[in-house]
C-alpha cells in the first residue's frame, strides 16, 4: 500500500519529533511540529461518507495529540478509516519531508516541468486549473476528472476512467487520490502515459516510496511558514491551501 511506503520512508524523521499542536478546518488539516516545522493534507470535505466524524467533533479530539511523538501519530492515522486520519498523517510526513536536490526538477512549476506535446491526450484526476489551463493551450485534448466537479460540462464521470485514462500520454493526478485511497487503481488505468505527474500539497515529497509505481514526478509543496499559528488559525477559519503563505513549489523525478 503506498500510504505504508510513504510512511516507511519519512519514519527516521518523523521519530526525532512531537507533535506541537493539530488544527482541522473545514477545508483542509494542519501540524506543527516541535521544531517549528509545517505540514497540511486535503481531508476531502467533498466526500465526506455518512458515518464518518465531523470537523468539529475531530478538532476536538485532535487537539489531545499535542506533545505525542510525530511517529505514533502517523503510524495511527495513515491508515485510518476516515480521510481526516490519513490527510493528518501525510501532514505529518510532509513536514519533515527533505528532497534530494539532485532529484528537483529545472522548473518547479508542474506544467512546464513535464510539458505536454501537440498531439498529446492528457489526463487530469483532480482539477488543477492553472495547469489544466496552460495543457488545454498546448495538447491535442484533455480529459478530466474531479468527483465535485462531475456536473460540469467538460468533466467526465469516474465510471469513464477505466476507459479513458488508458488514452492518455501525460496524467496528472492530484495528491489526495492517496487521501481517498484511489491512487493504486488509477495507476492500473495509465498504461500508455510517459508520465504519471502526483500534483498538488497533499503529495508526499518521497520519490523512494513511489518507485516502480507508474508515478515518475512528484509536484508538490514545502512549506517555510514563518509563524505556524497563524497559520493554524488560518486553517480554523477556513483557509485552503492557496490562502497560506510560505508555500514553496516542488517538483522531484521518482526514477
Amino acid at each position: 500500500m503506498l500510504l505504508e511506503r510513504v510512511l516507511e520512508a519519512a519514519e527516521p524523521r518523523l521519530a526525532e519529533r512531537r507533535v506541537r499542536a493539530v488544527q482541522v478546518g473545514p477545508k483542509i488539516v494542519g501540524v506543527v511540529l516541535d521544531d517549528g516545522r509545517f505540514g497540511a493534507g486535503y481531508h476531502l470535505p467533498g466526500e465526506r461518507r455518512d458515518g464518518e466524524p465531523s470537523v468539529s467533533e475531530v478538532a476536538g479530539h485532535v487537539a489531545a495529540l499535542a506533545g505525542r511523538p510525530a511517529l505514533e501519530v502517523a503510524r495511527r492515522c495513515l491508515p485510518g478509516a476516515n480521510t481526516f486520519d490519513r490527510a493528518l498523517g501525510v501532514a505529518l510526513c510532509n513536514a519533515v519531508a527533505e528532497p534530494d536536490p539532485a532529484r528537483c526538477l529545472v522548473d518547479p512549476d508542474a506544467a512546464a516541468a513535464v510539458p505536454a506535446r501537440a498531439s498529446d491526450t492528457v489526463g487530469f484526476v483532480g482539477y488543477v486549473g492553472s495547469v489544466v489551463r496552460r495543457v488545454q493551450a498546448e495538447a491535442a485534448r484533455t480529459i478530466i476528472f474531479d468527483r465535485s466537479e462531475e456536473d460540469q460540462e467538460d468533466v467526465y464521470p469516474e465510471s469513464c476512467q477505466p476507459e479513458l485514462l488508458p488514452l492518455c500520454d501525460l496524467v496528472f493526478i492530484t495528491g489526495s487520490a492517496l487521501i481517498n485511497c484511489t491512487l493504486e487503481r488509477l495507476l492500473t488505468y495509465c498504461t500508455r502515459a510517459r508520465e504519471v505527474v502526483l500534483i498538488g500539497p497533499s503529495t508526499p515529497l518521497y520519490p523512494e516510496a513511489f518507485a516502480g509505481t507508474g508515478v515518475t514526478v512528484l509536484a508538490g509543496f514545502r512549506w517555510q511558514i514563518a509563524d505556524p499559528d497563524a497559520a493554524l488559525a488560518q486553517i480554523a477559519a477556513g483557509a485552503h491551501f492557496k490562502h497560506l503563505q510560505g508555500r514553496v513549489s516542488v517538483t522531484l523525478r521518482v526514477e
